[in-house]
């Protein structure tokens, strides 16, 4: 079996699932997934040919992709690689984006230390004990908007729910509900 035969068979396992609305998008997934494992420590325009990189952005430029519906298959083949051991351990993290190399770039928003271009990402991981990465359960991406700035000053007279840490009691409830898949 050669490494290309192990990418089809990735991507196919891992995204061949994936609820996108059409069997079409689904595919384009997979193939998007198969060309950018060949070089998982590039960036798009690294990784992808010209007519590749303009599928891809219009892939995820889409309104009817979500993220939700891109993990949805992978979540799954996590959730199996879960069954397979006795201890897994539930990582939620923040990771903020600064695209402001990037100016073209349109509807991003306000981050930490001046970057007033880029975007969050909370990702929900699962990784047994020794470190091992067994997938994605979830993430949540959101923009700051600009126009909302200063408002963390007021965060102790909000409640929760109100606040960009409500990130973290959405990812228990995220476990909660993925659970009674993975007892």
């Amino acid at each position: 079996m050669t490494e290309t035969d192990d990418l089809d068979d990735w991507a196919s396992n891992e995204f061949g699932a994936a609820e996108l609305g059409d069997a079409r998008r689904t595919q384009r997934l997979v193939a998007l997934a198969r060309q950018l494992a060949q070089s998982p420590h590039c960036s798009f325009p690294q990784a992808l040919d010209s007519a590749q990189l303009k599928a891809a952005y219009r892939f995820f430029s889409n309104e009817e992709i979500d993220s939700d519906g891109v993990l949805s298959s992978h979540v799954a083949q996590t959730l199996g690689r879960m069954r397979q051991v006795p201890v897994v351990l539930a990582v939620q993290d923040t990771t903020e984006f600064n695209l402001a190399h990037l100016p073209e770039t349109t509807g991003l928003g306000l981050g930490t230390g001046g970057n007033r271009h880029g975007f969050l990402m909370h990702s929900l991981l699962a990784v047994t004990p020794d470190g091992l990465p067994l997938g994605v359960l979830g993430m949540k991406t959101w923009v700051r908007d600009p126009e909302e700035a200063g408002k963390g000053k007021q965060r102790r007279k909000r409640d929760i729910r109100d606040k960009e840490s409500v990130k973290w009691l959405e990812g228990l409830e995220r476990l909660e509900t993925l659970k009674v898949q993975c007892p």
